[in-house]
């Protein structure tokens, strides 16, 4: 069967087709969502945000993370935005999903694997999960992701099992490691069983990582503050930062 990792350059990805790999196998890799040259682009920008942040705990590390990155720089604003993501994600979530976290994490040269996990909100319940899901992940990639340069691994159907990874560090002969083409996307339900493997090269490689959540979750992150931060934002980015998510107005007199 064609999978929609397969689908042409250039061309929108099916997507039904791509709701699809992700239901039967918790994620799919879709190529070529955006040019290289845009790629080159948001790399240069998060470059100059991390060399802002670095430091030598962060460096001990291995990798390092950048948070709130579209209060930082309205260009991370584009792909979060992309409209063949959030296709797929209204599809899957429903129309009034949110963002829950929108980040970029680069893995430094010769870092480890992380452990394996799952999303956000998986670790903050208890079990059993609801059958339908909660959250789904896209993974932006910057650089291309290769089996050398610590590229993500997930487990296939994992985001099917009730309870989570309990595998620590190790390896597990079912896993698939993740290659493609910077300005590809991972897109993958939040419940997957998925790691970064470990960067053997002498090259960072980076990524940027939304999380799209169901309205009535919790965000992992303070999505409105963020939102306070950005500059006459749209109505869809108002949404999707959680301006119409329900929030009590009720007051007490003490």
């Amino acid at each position: 069967m064609e999978t929609a990792s397969k689908t042409a350059a250039n061309v929108e990805p099916d997507v039904d087709a791509v709701i699809a790999e992700i239901s039967e196998r918790g994620f799919c890799v879709v190529p070529s969502v955006i040019s290289t040259e845009k790629t080159e682009k948001l790399n240069a920008c998060l470059e100059v945000i991390r060399t802002l942040e670095d430091g030598q705990e962060i460096r001990k590390l291995g990798h390092q993370r950048v948070l709130h990155i579209a209060a930082k720089n309205a260009m991370f604003l584009e792909p979060l935005l992309h409209p063949f993501v959030l296709k797929v994600w209204r599809k899957y979530l429903g129309e009034d999903m949110i963002c829950s976290t929108w980040s970029a994490n680069t893995l430094y040269p010769h870092s480890n694997h992380m452990y394996w996990h799952a999303d956000h909100p998986y670790w903050t319940i208890t079990t059993p999960y609801p059958t339908f899901p909660l959250c789904g992940q896209t993974i932006w990639m910057l650089d291309d992701f290769t089996a050398e340069n610590g590229a993500t691994a997930g487990i296939p159907g994992s985001h099917r099992r009730p309870y989570l990874p309990d595998l620590g560090h190790g390896w597990s002969d079912e896993a698939e490691v993740l290659t493609g083409t910077r300005g590809s996307v991972i897109m993958a339900d939040g419940a997957w069983w998925h790691t970064s493997t470990a960067n053997r090269t002498d090259r960072p490689r980076s990524a940027l990582l939304a999380t799209y959540i169901r309205s009535f979750c919790v965000p992992q992150e303070d999505m409105r503050s963020q939102l306070a931060c950005l500059k006459d934002p749209s109505d869809e980015i108002k949404q999707l930062f959680g301006s119409n998510q329900y929030q009590s107005q009720k007051t007490f007199p003490y």
